[in-house]
């Protein structure tokens, strides 16, 4: 099997170069020009229930760009129209199976390993994607990984006769009408297996129907229960309420992190990534020191090969494929960056958002793109969705970003850092020291300041927010001494501690300050601002401001004029359309031509949109 799926592989690469599609990848950004932005006027992101309306969409000029296209029909529709782009990128991501480890029948190992072995990957490959865009996957942490992957663990390749004999060794048989009967001899429950609607992801739709009837051919009971992508998330993360769910994450980062939230006990909460309900000594240990402790590779690659040995063993998760990176965009848009491990238009795709502008023009203009799928709420501290994320990551911003080439932390809110290690009695930690943007302000003018990073760790950690706990789990201290400088007193001295930190959101205490224990329902973009009639409380320091929406439908974005790291020459664009009786195209190449004189009418506009003219 594993044979096979090298062989798959290979095909798939083939099918690449064969497609030639790598031809139409845009031309690489200069480098130096691409940290500042955004260009745009406008963002608009739209909803369309279906994958035939979002492409039907583009096709008709209603949207400039489509992300994450699954369905080969749709991507060789797109690459055949002269008007697009189709790009494919690599991206870390995978589709898996998950169980409801917490209750009966799925709390039993033997049953788990024997519906992990009755997954048709390379049915499923070659049925719903043509030997396409997806690659069958054994392993959680794939080899994409190098040396983080542990190739020496137990796999479940598509073996319909393993699992029956792991069955039938478990004390397993099959009753009347071949149901299959516990080791007590009672016949096992139905299970349920959520999954998207057919109409909303066809794809998840089929091959949950197709992993179902796998079940039900061995006896195992199963039935699909469809719900739309939001309910499904509820189901899934805040109630627990599920016995199976097929899901895909992506956005995984250079290092096996995302272990730890998945598997350790302390994220068996509600929005808790540990969705299985996963709780195993040993391996909250190994996780614990893989994350938190391990101050050099050598012991982190250890603890985490370990882990990753536990983890398959257990068969909570099972993965099924990665797939690539399929996006179209409309000819005529440049500045897209293919982001490390993310591809263009993703939500970790933050600079193609900075930069994205028309061929013909630096500044300006109004880009639409299909936001993907229904998006559950934009509170940042709940919406763990891929496609709510595309937009609150463009309004809220954290200390440090990843290079969009390499993935290493750059200076972001924090222009710079210090990391030392510190003995305080008898505990060994490190004291991470961030030295702020001066010139960063929240939306509504507000200065951003070190006491609004200080309240947001602390905001977190008193309120134990699933999703961003591990940020500030080993967070002792946090000292605001002036504006510009916060001061992290970690306990442990961690590989990760400065990705971890630097990667939290943060949020503006003046806005936030009166959020208490019911986080969860607070709803900042549908509460007006307590003093800015034209905002909502969705307030943050990012590169885009939230103007208009309408939930289910749109949300329009403006760019933000105050942006901390706005393209210098770039002004907000005057009301009037003349100056004087005279076209502003042509004052505007007079004043270029008239060197100095430029930047007085530069300034004067720039008063003018102060004053709200």
């Amino acid at each position: 099997m594993r044979k096979s799926l090298r062989l798959s592989a290979s095909l798939f690469t083939a099918a690449l170069m064969v497609l030639n599609i790598f031809a139409q990848l845009p031309m690489a950004v200069e480098a130096q020009s691409i940290y500042n932005g955004p260009r745009l006027d406008e963002l608009l992101f739209l909803y369309y229930g279906t994958p035939d309306a979002e492409v039907t969409a583009i096709q008709k000029g209603e949207v400039d760009a489509v992300s994450d296209l699954i369905r080969p029909m749709d991507i060789q529709t797109l690459s055949g129209n002269t008007e697009l782009n189709v790009t494919y990128a690599e991206q870390t991501h995978y589709c898996y199976l998950a169980f409801n480890l917490r209750k009966p029948p799925l709390d039993r190992i033997e049953l788990r390993k024997a519906i992990a072995h009755l997954i048709p990957r390379e049915k499923i490959s070659s049925q719903l994607f043509q030997g396409l865009v997806v690659e069958p996957m054994l392993y959680e942490v794939m080899p994409a990984f190098g040396k983080w992957h542990n190739p020496n663990v137990e796999t479940y390749p598509y073996d319909p006769g393993e699992a029956k004999k792991i069955l039938e060794e478990a004390g397993y048989t099959h009753g009347e009408g071949g149901r299959l009967l516990s080791p007590e001899g009672t016949p096992v429950r139905k299970l349920t297996f959520l999954t998207p609607t057919q109409e909303e992801a066809p794809t998840s739709f089929e091959i949950s129907r197709i992993i179902a009837g796998e079940l039900n051919g061995l006896g195992i009971p199963v039935e699909l229960e469809t719900v739309s992508f939001d309910a499904l998330l509820t189901r899934v993360y805040t109630k627990r309420d599920f016995d199976m769910y097929f899901l895909c994450v992506s956005g995984l980062g250079r290092y096996p992190r995302w272990l730890y939230e998945f598997y350790h006990s302390n994220l068996d909460v509600p929005d808790g990534e540990n969705t299985p309900g996963v709780r195993v000594e040993a391996l909250d240990r190994l996780l614990y020191a893989f994350r938190f402790e391990d101050s050099g590779e050598e012991e982190a690659l250890t603890h985490i090969h370990q882990a990753q040995e536990i983890i398959a063993d257990l068969a909570a998760r099972i993965p099924i494929y990665s797939r690539f990176k399929v996006e179209a965009y409309r000819k005529g848009w440049v500045g897209m960056i293919n982001h490390k491990g993310a591809g263009y238009f993703d939500s970790d795709s933050f600079y193609t958002w900075l930069n994205l502008h028309r061929e013909d023009s630096r500044f300006g203009g109004v880009f639409k793109v299909s936001v993907g799928g229904k998006v559950r709420t934009l509170n940042p501290l709940y919406g763990s969705g891929a496609y709510e994320a595309k937009i609150w990551k463009l309004i809220y911003d954290s200390l440090l970003t990843s290079n969009p080439y390499t993935g290493e932390p750059m200076p972001y809110l924090a222009e710079s850092w210090e990391v030392e290690n510190i003995v305080e009695g008898d505990v060994k930690g490190q004291r991470i020291t961030y030295h702020l943007a001066s010139n960063a302000t929240w939306h509504d003018g507000e200065p951003f300041t070190s006491r609004d990073v200080k309240f947001t760790f602390e905001f977190i950690k008193k309120h134990q927010v699933p999703m961003w706990l591990p940020a500030v789990e080993k967070v002792l201290r946090v000292e605001a001494p002036d504006e510009r400088t916060v001061v992290l007193t970690m306990e442990g001295v961690s590989m990760f501690n400065l990705i971890d930190t630097g990667g939290l959101l943060i949020l503006p205490e003046h806005i936030w300050r009166d959020v208490g224990e019911d986080w969860r329902s607070f709803q900042p973009n549908l509460e007006s601002h307590p003093s800015h009639p034209d905002l909502t409380k969705m307030v943050g320091t990012g590169p885009f401001i939230l103007v208009d929406h309408k939930p289910g439908e749109y949300w329009r974005l403006k760019w933000n004029p105050g942006y901390f790291k706005r393209i210098s020459e770039r002004v907000e664009a005057p009301k009037a359309q003349a100056i004087g009786g005279l076209p502003l195209p042509f004052v505007e190449a007079a004043v270029v031509a008239g060197g100095g004189v430029a930047a007085v009418l530069t300034w004067l506009r720039w008063r003018r949109r102060a004053r709200g003219v």
